[in-house]
């Protein structure tokens, strides 16, 4: 995540195992002090505060300064890592326990430290991107959220579709600003859904390590659709996804949020360690599903084993696809046999969903009059969030979540 600011707070102690170097190969901007009261002034201007001081700096203790860095109002929210003298545990404790977020031992490796600060940044980011707003009548609004997945553990039932148009309808309400990311790599078909014949994809980006850390050379690699919406293609072939690993993919969505207002995955429908990073990642899961019985047992065996870890736990959103069916199974049915509600359901009609994908253009675009057009609007606008209201946790519902195919052993 370059183009964050971080401050490091270090003795002169530190000399040539100093954290500095470390983060500003990374790309990160840095500020260095040893004052800790000037650094303390300081905090509040970057995004995370390494404090890496030894037995103590200006007469205070790293835990004196972890104290006094979280009781202080304009910066008891940025990240803070510490540096512990070894790998006592009882020093790592203490550095928590004075309000340290995590804390690397010496001597330490730089990848360590990179991938300690990026998660860092990334996990306060998305708390304050989610953090709920109350409006002056005491309403709690919903913060618009940023990134969007598509997937489903079949495929054919219209990932690509509901991933391109939910993507274009976001884009022309902030066009330019919306990126649609082919994570289906083995054989993605965004560009084909909307016409269009990238130079370069996603296999190109993965070699380019500067594109990687900076948002402005990773848009060069997208190409740009007539709506205002960017894409970053999948490979041109399966044999060039085998280039992209898990990192490549967890550190391509972090660059690209530095660098859009929104994201869009088509994640495709095979479930492997790419697809559960971008769970991870992503704030919305859109799980389309067909009205038919095996796509309810794909859909079924998926959730059964993700109930484990929780993963897409109460960001996962049902999408009842009709757009060949229609009257195969009825949706309290389906409902039933998903133990969760339908949020969309995308009405029966051959013709424009064939028609939109021949001729790749998106339904929201060729057919915005029509009511497949209005579904997928609303999709996209309660995807992001950017319909108003926060809807409360319903515990109970998602206790319920039990299939109606049976438990696996």
């Amino acid at each position: 995540m370059p183009a964050s600011t971080i401050l490091v707070l270090e003795s002169a102690a530190t000399g040539d195992a100093s954290l500095a170097p470390i983060l500003v190969s990374a790309g990160y901007t840095v500020t260095q002090s040893s004052d800790p009261d000037e650094a303390i002034a300081q905090v509040a201007d970057h995004q995370l505060v390494a404090v890496d001081v030894g037995p103590g700096i200006g007469g205070k203790t790293g835990f004196e300064l972890c104290h006094e860095i979280r009781a202080t109002p304009t910066t008891v929210s940025v990240p803070i890592l510490c540096v512990a003298a070894s790998d006592d545990v009882e020093e790592r404790i203490s550095f928590l326990e004075a309000g340290a977020d995590d804390v690397v031992a010496r001597p330490f490796d730089p990848r360590e430290v990179e991938a300690r600060v990026e998660a860092l940044l990334l996990r306060f980011q998305r708390s304050k991107d989610l953090a709920p707003v109350v409006s002056p009548d005491g309403l709690t609004l919903a913060r618009p959220r940023r990134s969007v997945a598509v997937y489903s553990p079949k495929g054919g039932v219209g990932t690509t579709t509901i991933a391109t148009n939910v993507a274009v309808a976001a884009a022309q309400r902030n066009p330019d600003r919306v990126i649609l990311v082919d994570l289906d790599l083995q054989f993605g078909g965004v560009a084909t859904h909307l016409n269009l014949e990238p130079k370069l994809t996603i296999a190109d980006a993965v070699r380019d390590e500067a594109a990687m850390r900076e948002p402005q050379m990773l848009r060069t690699y997208t190409v740009r659709h007539d709506s205002g919406l960017h894409v970053l293609a999948a490979p041109m072939s399966p044999e060039a996804s085998e280039l992209i690993t898990p990192d490549h993919i967890s550190h391509i969505l972090s660059t690209l949020l530095e660098g859009y207002d929104a994201l869009v995955i088509d994640a495709g429908s095979i479930l492997d360690e790419g697809v559960l990073r971008i769970f991870e990642m992503a704030e919305t899961i859109l799980l389309p599903v067909h009205p038919e019985m095996a796509a309810l047992k794909a859909m079924h065996g998926l959730l059964d084993d993700l109930n484990e870890t929780g993963s897409i736990d109460g960001k996962s959103t049902f999408v009842l696809n009709n757009m060949f069916a229609r009257e195969i199974l009825k949706p309290r049915d389906i409902e039933s046999a998903l133990g969760s509600r339908i949020t969309t359901d995308l009405p029966y009609d051959p013709f424009l969903f064939l028609k939109a994908v021949n001729e790749g253009v998106p339904i929201v675009l060729g057919a915005p009059r029509s009511p497949a057009a209005e579904q997928l609007v609303r999709l996209s606008t309660s995807a992001f969030g950017a319909d108003g209201y926060a809807v409360p946790d319903d515990g109970v519902a998602r206790k319920q979540r039990r299939f109606g195919f049976g438990r696996r052993s």
